[in-house]
Protein backbone atom coordinates (compact mmCIF):
# COMPACT_ATOMS: atom_id res chain seq x y z
CA UNK A 1 0.00 0.00 0.00
CA UNK A 2 1.34 3.26 -0.98
CA UNK A 3 1.57 6.10 1.76
CA UNK A 4 2.36 9.27 1.75
CA UNK A 5 6.13 7.99 3.27
CA UNK A 6 6.31 5.09 1.00
CA UNK A 7 6.01 7.58 -2.07
CA UNK A 8 8.31 9.87 -0.61
CA UNK A 9 10.84 7.29 -0.48
CA UNK A 10 10.46 6.11 -3.74
CA UNK A 11 10.98 9.70 -4.94
CA UNK A 12 14.42 9.78 -3.13
CA UNK A 13 15.83 7.15 -4.49
CA UNK A 14 14.83 8.29 -8.13
CA UNK A 15 16.62 11.32 -7.17
CA UNK A 16 19.55 9.52 -5.78
CA UNK A 17 20.30 7.19 -8.96
CA UNK A 18 23.10 8.05 -10.92
CA UNK A 19 21.41 9.10 -14.94
CA UNK A 20 23.61 8.09 -17.59
CA UNK A 21 25.82 10.86 -18.64
CA UNK A 22 24.82 13.01 -15.48
CA UNK A 23 21.57 14.26 -17.80
CA UNK A 24 19.67 15.51 -14.26
CA UNK A 25 22.96 17.50 -13.33
CA UNK A 26 23.14 18.81 -16.59
CA UNK A 27 19.00 19.59 -17.43
CA UNK A 28 18.66 20.40 -13.59
CA UNK A 29 21.51 22.39 -12.02
CA UNK A 30 22.61 25.90 -13.47
CA UNK A 31 26.55 27.37 -13.66
CA UNK A 32 25.64 29.80 -10.42
CA UNK A 33 23.89 27.04 -8.91
CA UNK A 34 27.30 24.98 -9.05
CA UNK A 35 29.44 27.46 -8.49
CA UNK A 36 28.06 28.52 -5.06
CA UNK A 37 28.04 24.70 -3.79
CA UNK A 38 32.23 24.14 -4.71
CA UNK A 39 32.87 27.63 -3.34
CA UNK A 40 30.66 28.07 -0.28
CA UNK A 41 30.75 24.38 2.03
CA UNK A 42 27.62 25.41 4.08
CA UNK A 43 25.51 24.96 0.49
CA UNK A 44 24.74 21.45 -0.44
CA UNK A 45 22.96 19.92 -3.48
CA UNK A 46 21.73 16.44 -3.28
CA UNK A 47 25.15 15.22 -5.87
CA UNK A 48 28.63 13.74 -5.96
CA UNK A 49 31.35 16.85 -5.37
CA UNK A 50 33.31 14.87 -8.27
CA UNK A 51 30.23 15.43 -10.22
CA UNK A 52 29.54 18.77 -9.47
CA UNK A 53 33.51 19.99 -10.20
CA UNK A 54 33.47 18.59 -13.71
CA UNK A 55 30.35 20.33 -14.08
CA UNK A 56 31.71 23.95 -13.39
CA UNK A 57 34.88 22.76 -15.09
CA UNK A 58 32.64 22.84 -18.37
CA UNK A 59 31.24 25.48 -20.23
CA UNK A 60 27.08 25.29 -21.16
CA UNK A 61 28.57 25.00 -24.75
CA UNK A 62 31.18 22.45 -24.11
CA UNK A 63 28.32 20.01 -22.55
CA UNK A 64 25.88 21.24 -25.48
CA UNK A 65 28.61 19.90 -27.89
CA UNK A 66 28.95 16.85 -25.64
CA UNK A 67 25.18 16.12 -25.85
CA UNK A 68 24.90 16.60 -29.68
CA UNK A 69 27.88 14.41 -30.23
CA UNK A 70 26.33 11.48 -28.44
CA UNK A 71 22.84 12.54 -30.28
CA UNK A 72 23.82 13.09 -33.61
CA UNK A 73 27.28 11.82 -34.22
CA UNK A 74 30.40 13.75 -35.20
CA UNK A 75 29.89 15.71 -38.36
CA UNK A 76 33.03 17.30 -39.56
CA UNK A 77 32.66 20.30 -41.73
CA UNK A 78 34.46 20.72 -44.71
CA UNK A 79 37.07 23.52 -45.08
CA UNK A 80 36.73 23.83 -49.12
CA UNK A 81 38.23 27.60 -48.14
CA UNK A 82 36.14 28.73 -51.12
CA UNK A 83 34.71 32.89 -50.35
CA UNK A 84 31.16 33.16 -52.02
CA UNK A 85 31.12 36.21 -54.47
CA UNK A 86 27.80 35.54 -55.65
CA UNK A 87 27.16 39.21 -54.65
CA UNK A 88 28.81 40.69 -57.61
CA UNK A 89 27.63 40.26 -61.31
CA UNK A 90 30.11 37.82 -62.88
CA UNK A 91 31.06 40.18 -65.47
CA UNK A 92 32.64 41.95 -62.76
CA UNK A 93 34.80 39.06 -61.21
CA UNK A 94 38.50 39.41 -61.70
CA UNK A 95 40.59 36.25 -62.07
CA UNK A 96 44.73 36.89 -61.87
CA UNK A 97 46.86 34.45 -63.40
CA UNK A 98 50.31 34.51 -62.62
CA UNK A 99 53.63 33.01 -65.22
CA UNK A 100 56.14 30.41 -63.52
CA UNK A 101 59.40 29.79 -64.20
CA UNK A 102 60.10 29.56 -68.28
CA UNK A 103 58.24 32.60 -69.25
CA UNK A 104 61.25 34.91 -68.17
CA UNK A 105 62.77 37.62 -70.41
CA UNK A 106 65.48 39.72 -70.54
CA UNK A 107 64.04 43.70 -69.58
CA UNK A 108 61.39 42.46 -66.87
CA UNK A 109 60.39 45.21 -65.05
CA UNK A 110 60.81 47.88 -67.95
CA UNK A 111 57.08 48.57 -68.58
CA UNK A 112 56.16 49.40 -65.11
CA UNK A 113 59.05 51.53 -63.83
CA UNK A 114 57.02 54.78 -64.00
CA UNK A 115 54.53 53.16 -61.03
CA UNK A 116 56.56 53.73 -57.61
CA UNK A 117 54.60 51.02 -56.12
CA UNK A 118 56.16 48.62 -58.84
CA UNK A 119 59.61 49.92 -58.08
CA UNK A 120 59.24 49.32 -54.73
CA UNK A 121 58.74 45.99 -55.22
CA UNK A 122 61.75 45.55 -57.25
CA UNK A 123 63.94 47.73 -54.30
CA UNK A 124 61.82 45.13 -51.36
CA UNK A 125 63.40 42.13 -53.38
CA UNK A 126 66.39 43.26 -53.94
CA UNK A 127 66.98 43.97 -49.94
CA UNK A 128 66.01 40.18 -49.13
CA UNK A 129 67.96 38.89 -51.97
CA UNK A 130 71.06 40.75 -51.12
CA UNK A 131 71.39 41.57 -55.24
CA UNK A 132 69.87 43.96 -57.22
CA UNK A 133 66.71 42.46 -58.41
CA UNK A 134 66.06 44.81 -61.54
CA UNK A 135 69.41 44.87 -62.82
CA UNK A 136 69.35 40.98 -63.29
CA UNK A 137 65.87 41.32 -64.70
CA UNK A 138 66.19 43.94 -66.97
CA UNK A 139 70.39 43.25 -68.22
CA UNK A 140 70.50 39.67 -67.51
CA UNK A 141 72.38 38.09 -69.41
CA UNK A 142 70.10 36.06 -70.87
CA UNK A 143 72.04 32.29 -68.89
CA UNK A 144 72.21 34.11 -65.71
CA UNK A 145 68.07 35.21 -65.69
CA UNK A 146 67.58 31.40 -66.75
CA UNK A 147 69.26 29.73 -63.63
CA UNK A 148 67.05 28.43 -60.90
CA UNK A 149 68.48 31.10 -58.67
CA UNK A 150 67.64 34.02 -60.24
CA UNK A 151 64.44 33.12 -62.19
CA UNK A 152 62.01 32.11 -59.88
CA UNK A 153 62.76 35.09 -57.74
CA UNK A 154 62.91 37.02 -60.60
CA UNK A 155 59.39 35.60 -62.15
CA UNK A 156 57.78 36.70 -58.62
CA UNK A 157 58.79 39.90 -58.35
CA UNK A 158 58.56 41.27 -61.93
CA UNK A 159 55.16 39.65 -61.76
CA UNK A 160 54.00 41.86 -57.84
CA UNK A 161 55.27 44.54 -59.92
CA UNK A 162 52.93 44.26 -62.57
CA UNK A 163 50.03 44.05 -60.45
CA UNK A 164 51.40 47.16 -58.25
CA UNK A 165 50.82 48.69 -62.19
CA UNK A 166 47.69 47.20 -62.87
CA UNK A 167 45.65 47.70 -59.60
CA UNK A 168 47.41 52.10 -60.02
CA UNK A 169 45.61 51.77 -63.82
CA UNK A 170 42.56 50.40 -62.76
CA UNK A 171 41.50 50.49 -58.91
CA UNK A 172 38.53 47.88 -59.59
CA UNK A 173 40.46 45.20 -60.25
CA UNK A 174 41.81 45.18 -56.34
CA UNK A 175 37.99 45.29 -55.90
CA UNK A 176 36.57 43.26 -57.42
CA UNK A 177 39.31 40.49 -57.20
CA UNK A 178 37.69 37.34 -57.11
CA UNK A 179 40.02 34.51 -57.66
CA UNK A 180 44.05 34.21 -58.35
CA UNK A 181 45.93 31.57 -58.97
CA UNK A 182 50.02 31.21 -60.60
CA UNK A 183 51.35 28.39 -62.11
CA UNK A 184 54.45 26.46 -60.13
CA UNK A 185 56.77 29.29 -58.51
CA UNK A 186 53.71 31.57 -59.97
CA UNK A 187 51.53 30.10 -56.77
CA UNK A 188 53.42 32.68 -55.14
CA UNK A 189 52.56 35.53 -56.67
CA UNK A 190 49.09 34.23 -56.55
CA UNK A 191 49.42 34.25 -52.38
CA UNK A 192 50.49 37.74 -52.15
CA UNK A 193 47.61 39.14 -54.48
CA UNK A 194 45.06 36.93 -52.13
CA UNK A 195 47.62 38.64 -49.43
CA UNK A 196 48.10 35.40 -48.03
CA UNK A 197 51.61 36.31 -47.90
CA UNK A 198 53.47 39.91 -47.68
CA UNK A 199 55.14 40.22 -50.66
CA UNK A 200 58.69 40.54 -48.01
CA UNK A 201 57.99 36.65 -46.98
CA UNK A 202 57.30 35.04 -50.03
CA UNK A 203 60.47 36.13 -51.78
CA UNK A 204 62.23 34.83 -48.84
CA UNK A 205 60.09 31.35 -49.40
CA UNK A 206 61.13 31.42 -52.68
CA UNK A 207 64.73 32.15 -52.54
CA UNK A 208 64.95 28.83 -50.12
CA UNK A 209 62.81 27.10 -52.86
CA UNK A 210 65.16 27.66 -55.87
CA UNK A 211 68.66 27.00 -53.44
CA UNK A 212 66.49 23.56 -52.94
CA UNK A 213 65.69 22.57 -56.42
CA UNK A 214 68.58 23.69 -57.50
CA UNK A 215 70.40 21.26 -55.20
CA UNK A 216 67.93 18.28 -56.56
CA UNK A 217 68.74 19.45 -60.10
CA UNK A 218 72.05 18.01 -59.43
CA UNK A 219 71.17 14.64 -58.40
CA UNK A 220 71.05 13.33 -62.39
CA UNK A 221 70.87 15.45 -65.44
CA UNK A 222 67.55 15.40 -66.29
CA UNK A 223 64.45 17.98 -68.30
CA UNK A 224 61.05 18.60 -68.91
CA UNK A 225 59.01 17.59 -72.33
CA UNK A 226 55.86 18.50 -73.23
CA UNK A 227 53.42 15.83 -74.77
CA UNK A 228 50.31 15.72 -76.44
CA UNK A 229 48.29 11.90 -75.87
CA UNK A 230 45.10 10.76 -77.54
CA UNK A 231 42.84 8.07 -76.53
CA UNK A 232 44.22 5.47 -78.17
CA UNK A 233 48.14 6.84 -76.35
CA UNK A 234 49.93 4.82 -73.89
CA UNK A 235 51.49 7.09 -71.96
CA UNK A 236 51.54 5.46 -68.92
CA UNK A 237 53.46 2.55 -70.66
CA UNK A 238 55.79 4.64 -72.39
CA UNK A 239 57.13 6.32 -69.16
CA UNK A 240 57.22 2.49 -67.41
CA UNK A 241 59.33 1.26 -70.33
CA UNK A 242 61.52 4.59 -70.09
CA UNK A 243 61.68 4.30 -65.90
CA UNK A 244 63.02 0.43 -66.67
CA UNK A 245 65.75 1.30 -69.43
CA UNK A 246 67.10 3.93 -66.55
CA UNK A 247 66.88 1.53 -63.79
CA UNK A 248 68.88 -0.97 -66.39
CA UNK A 249 71.82 2.25 -66.88
CA UNK A 250 71.73 2.68 -63.02
CA UNK A 251 70.76 6.14 -62.79
CA UNK A 252 68.41 8.12 -60.84
CA UNK A 253 65.05 6.79 -61.93
CA UNK A 254 62.57 10.27 -62.45
CA UNK A 255 60.01 9.79 -65.08
CA UNK A 256 56.33 11.12 -64.63
CA UNK A 257 53.77 13.85 -65.56
CA UNK A 258 55.05 17.29 -64.03
CA UNK A 259 52.37 19.42 -65.58
CA UNK A 260 48.78 19.18 -66.58
CA UNK A 261 48.38 21.94 -68.98
CA UNK A 262 44.98 21.62 -70.53
CA UNK A 263 43.07 18.87 -71.88
CA UNK A 264 45.00 16.26 -74.12
CA UNK A 265 48.78 17.85 -73.24
CA UNK A 266 51.10 16.80 -70.67
CA UNK A 267 54.77 18.15 -69.60
CA UNK A 268 57.07 15.22 -68.68
CA UNK A 269 59.69 15.01 -66.01
CA UNK A 270 62.24 13.03 -66.32
CA UNK A 271 66.10 12.26 -66.29
CA UNK A 272 67.98 12.47 -69.73
CA UNK A 273 67.48 8.44 -70.69
CA UNK A 274 63.91 8.87 -69.76
CA UNK A 275 63.37 11.35 -72.47
CA UNK A 276 65.21 10.48 -74.85
CA UNK A 277 63.83 7.03 -74.60
CA UNK A 278 60.19 8.65 -75.18
CA UNK A 279 61.45 11.47 -78.26
CA UNK A 280 62.82 8.04 -79.89
CA UNK A 281 59.07 5.80 -79.46
CA UNK A 282 56.95 8.09 -80.18
CA UNK A 283 55.02 6.23 -82.51
CA UNK A 284 55.13 2.65 -80.55
CA UNK A 285 53.09 4.59 -77.84
CA UNK A 286 51.43 6.70 -79.82
CA UNK A 287 52.07 9.92 -78.13
CA UNK A 288 53.44 13.11 -79.72
CA UNK A 289 56.53 15.21 -77.95
CA UNK A 290 56.14 18.46 -78.91
CA UNK A 291 59.21 20.42 -77.36
CA UNK A 292 61.67 20.28 -74.63
CA UNK A 293 61.51 23.13 -72.14
CA UNK A 294 64.28 25.71 -71.52
CA UNK A 295 64.59 24.18 -67.91
CA UNK A 296 67.67 22.62 -65.93
CA UNK A 297 65.61 19.68 -63.86
CA UNK A 298 62.70 17.63 -63.45
CA UNK A 299 60.54 19.82 -61.58
CA UNK A 300 57.70 18.30 -59.79
CA UNK A 301 58.77 15.19 -60.05
CA UNK A 302 60.32 13.07 -57.18
CA UNK A 303 63.71 14.28 -58.25
CA UNK A 304 62.61 17.27 -56.10
CA UNK A 305 61.71 15.18 -52.58
CA UNK A 306 64.12 16.89 -50.76
CA UNK A 307 63.54 20.20 -51.24
CA UNK A 308 59.81 19.75 -50.08
CA UNK A 309 60.86 19.72 -46.48
CA UNK A 310 63.44 23.04 -46.44
CA UNK A 311 60.41 24.99 -48.15
CA UNK A 312 58.46 23.53 -45.08
CA UNK A 313 60.64 24.79 -42.57
CA UNK A 314 60.88 28.20 -44.29
CA UNK A 315 57.34 28.64 -43.65
CA UNK A 316 57.85 28.32 -39.76
CA UNK A 317 58.13 31.68 -39.26
CA UNK A 318 55.80 33.25 -41.97
CA UNK A 319 52.54 34.66 -40.73
CA UNK A 320 50.07 33.55 -42.59
CA UNK A 321 46.78 35.67 -43.21
CA UNK A 322 43.21 34.70 -44.46
CA UNK A 323 42.71 34.86 -48.32
CA UNK A 324 41.06 38.02 -49.97
CA UNK A 325 39.71 36.15 -52.41
CA UNK A 326 39.64 32.43 -53.69
CA UNK A 327 43.91 31.21 -54.36
CA UNK A 328 43.80 28.12 -56.35
CA UNK A 329 46.20 25.35 -55.62
CA UNK A 330 48.68 23.91 -57.89
CA UNK A 331 49.24 21.02 -56.11
CA UNK A 332 44.72 20.12 -55.50
CA UNK A 333 43.84 21.48 -58.19
CA UNK A 334 41.02 23.29 -56.21
CA UNK A 335 40.84 26.06 -53.90
CA UNK A 336 43.25 26.81 -51.77
CA UNK A 337 41.99 25.59 -48.01
CA UNK A 338 42.29 29.16 -45.63
CA UNK A 339 43.83 26.66 -42.87
CA UNK A 340 47.05 27.61 -42.08
CA UNK A 341 48.74 24.52 -41.73
CA UNK A 342 46.64 23.67 -45.36
CA UNK A 343 48.59 26.50 -46.70
CA UNK A 344 51.80 25.20 -45.48
CA UNK A 345 51.65 21.73 -46.70
CA UNK A 346 49.99 22.61 -50.15
CA UNK A 347 52.57 24.99 -51.23
CA UNK A 348 55.66 22.65 -49.78
CA UNK A 349 54.00 19.50 -51.80
CA UNK A 350 53.42 21.10 -54.59
CA UNK A 351 57.47 21.29 -55.58
CA UNK A 352 57.29 17.65 -56.01
CA UNK A 353 53.68 16.81 -57.34
CA UNK A 354 52.52 17.60 -60.80
CA UNK A 355 51.03 21.05 -61.56
CA UNK A 356 47.42 20.67 -61.81
CA UNK A 357 46.14 23.64 -63.96
CA UNK A 358 44.72 21.74 -66.64
CA UNK A 359 42.14 20.93 -63.55
CA UNK A 360 42.37 24.63 -62.39
CA UNK A 361 41.63 26.25 -65.79
CA UNK A 362 38.40 23.68 -65.81
CA UNK A 363 36.76 25.41 -63.01
CA UNK A 364 37.35 28.82 -63.30
CA UNK A 365 36.08 28.31 -66.73
CA UNK A 366 32.74 27.28 -65.15
CA UNK A 367 32.66 30.48 -63.29
CA UNK A 368 30.66 31.88 -66.95
CA UNK A 369 26.66 32.68 -66.17
CA UNK A 370 24.72 32.94 -69.38
CA UNK A 371 27.21 33.09 -71.88
CA UNK A 372 29.10 35.79 -69.46
CA UNK A 373 32.74 35.48 -67.95
CA UNK A 374 34.96 37.46 -65.46
CA UNK A 375 38.04 39.07 -66.53
CA UNK A 376 40.79 37.62 -66.84
CA UNK A 377 44.44 39.01 -66.17
CA UNK A 378 47.50 37.31 -67.24
CA UNK A 379 50.17 39.23 -65.02
CA UNK A 380 53.64 39.02 -65.99
CA UNK A 381 56.07 38.13 -67.93
CA UNK A 382 54.56 36.02 -71.04
CA UNK A 383 51.10 35.05 -72.46
CA UNK A 384 51.50 31.41 -72.10
CA UNK A 385 48.99 31.10 -69.49
CA UNK A 386 46.43 32.94 -71.98
CA UNK A 387 47.45 30.75 -74.51
CA UNK A 388 46.55 27.76 -72.26
CA UNK A 389 43.14 29.52 -71.49
CA UNK A 390 42.39 29.78 -75.31
CA UNK A 391 43.02 25.73 -75.75
CA UNK A 392 40.44 25.67 -72.50
CA UNK A 393 37.90 28.41 -73.98
CA UNK A 394 37.73 30.31 -76.95
CA UNK A 395 34.63 32.45 -75.11
CA UNK A 396 36.42 32.85 -72.17
CA UNK A 397 39.76 33.84 -73.78
CA UNK A 398 37.23 36.91 -75.38
CA UNK A 399 37.86 38.28 -71.54
CA UNK A 400 41.51 37.84 -71.60
CA UNK A 401 43.54 40.91 -71.11
CA UNK A 402 47.64 40.83 -70.76
CA UNK A 403 49.07 43.28 -68.69
CA UNK A 404 52.81 43.11 -68.90
CA UNK A 405 56.17 44.01 -67.00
Amino acid sequence: MLTPFNIARCSTRLIRRKPPGGGILDEGVTFSDVHNVILNPTTRLPYPEEQLREHIEKTSSEIMKERNKIRYGTRKKKDSGAIDFSQLPIEEHVVLLFPGQGAQFVGMGQKVMDIPAARRVFDEASEVLGYDMLKVCQDGPKQKLEQTLYCQPAIVTSSIAAFEALKASDPSIEENLTDTAGFSVGEYASLVAGKVLSFSDAIKIVKTRAEAMSECAKLVKSGMVTIRVKAASKLDKAMADARKVAAENRELVVCEVANYLYCGVRVIGGSETCLKYLEENQEKYNIQVMKRLAVSAAFHTRQMESAVEQVAKAFQNVEIHRPVCNVWSNYSGKVMSSKKGDVRGAVAKQINSPVRWEQIQQSLFRKHQNEAFPRFYEVGAGRQLGAMLFQTSKKAHKNYSHFSC
